[in-house]
């Protein structure tokens, strides 16, 4: 189903999808992630970013990072989230927009992904945001 889902979602423009695959080319799927432009409230920001922002501003929406069971505790969900940090950069560069936002499923995968240096308003814990100048 949720290959069903990326693929009309990048069909339509809506978002992109990208995945990574073993070597062997089986055509597993090991890990995936979506990217889509969005537009945010800077009320969703943490506090130390709201003072410097219109309140409707662009940014990256993560979506979907995904590692399959077998691979999981592998460090391939870090390589991805490294990946989408580096085309956040990229469409920032190119398009504008803030940073990186990201809806944790529950706090434990938020926590995962404040390890990495993303932040969350204290009324909206798994509405997570890194700044595309980390």
């Amino acid at each position: 189903m949720a290959k069903k889902i990326a693929r009309q979602h990048q069909e339509k423009g809506l978002s992109k999808t990208y995945i990574a695959t073993d070597d062997d080319n089986s055509g597993v799927i090991l890990a995936y992630y979506a990217l889509t432009l969005s537009e945010i409230d800077n009320a969703h920001l943490p506090e130390s970013h709201r003072k410097s922002f219109p309140r409707r501003i662009p940014a990256v929406k993560l979506g979907r990072l995904a590692v399959h069971k077998d691979y999981q505790g592998k460090k391939l969900g870090e390589l991805l989230l490294v990946d989408a940090l580096m085309r956040t950069r990229r469409i920032y560069k190119e398009a504008g927009g803030i940073g990186l936002f990201v809806d944790a499923l529950d706090l434990h995968a938020a926590a995962y992904y404040r390890r990495f240096g993303f932040d969350a308003p204290p009324d909206h814990p798994l509405m997570l945001f890194l700044p595309v100048n980390y």
